[in-house]
């Protein structure tokens, strides 16, 4: 399990250095090692986030590291493990923050139809749907960044908006106890997402106004 900074295993002393490309190259082919394995990547996921907010490794990391890295996340979200799923959700909202133009652009819609697939599958729980809805608009959030990604993952909000007021409109009994990765409540998750869609699909929202004052009320 990766601790930061400091785990069981031996680390290389470049890993405790000033950050450089080549030490940043080396934490995400350790955080690599890390999510290999579906059934243990839930218990590395804290640490894991940790050290990608704090380094941010991927910003700087070599292309084939950088891609195998988002491979790796999409395997995580097409897992049949429902902790890894969540793991993979959590990771790929980090890192698509961490991406410049092109990187963002190969791996957005992979990601993106994935997570629009876990939002709107109803046997998949409260919790996984409603964090799939939050990291997708968090990627729409991004792509508003460049005006060519973002019209190209335009595509994708009436879907999600449909989802989220799908979830907000038939709450299950759980809905309000049931907690994503992040704690928050599947309630409030649905609505802090769906302010955030309005920011960054305003004309997609306008659209569905009367269905959203419905499902408030």
């Amino acid at each position: 399990r990766l601790e930061l900074y400091a785990d069981t295993r031996p680390r290389p002393k470049t890993l405790l250095a000033s950050p450089g490309l080549t030490t940043m190259v080396l934490i995400l082919e350790f955080l690599l090692a890390d999510v290999a394995q579906d059934d243990a990547v839930a218990a590395a996921l804290p640490a894991t986030l940790r050290l990608l907010r704090r380094r941010r490794p991927v910003e700087v990391a070599s292309t084939p590291v950088r891609s195998r890295w988002c491979g790796r996340l999409t395997e995580l979200l097409r897992s049949d493990c429902a902790s890894a799923r969540h793991a993979g959700i959590a990771l790929v909202v980090e890192t698509a923050t961490q991406l410049d133009e092109a990187a963002f652009a190969a791996h957005r819609e992979p990601w993106a139809v994935t997570l629009l697939s876990l939002s709107t599958q109803r046997s998949g729980g409260d919790a996984i749907r409603s964090a799939s809805a939050a990291a997708l608009t968090e990627l729409l959030a991004v792509a508003s960044r460049w005006p060519v990604q973002r019209r190209d993952a335009a595509v994708h909000a009436p879907r999600l908006l449909g989802a989220l007021l799908s979830m907000a409109e038939r709450p299950s009994a759980s809905a309000t106890a049931d907690a994503d990765v992040g704690g928050c409540s599947v309630e409030a998750e649905v609505v802090t997402s769906t302010l955030k869609l309005a920011r960054v699909a305003p004309h997609c929202v306008r659209a569905q106004r009367s269905r959203l004052a419905s499902a408030v009320t």
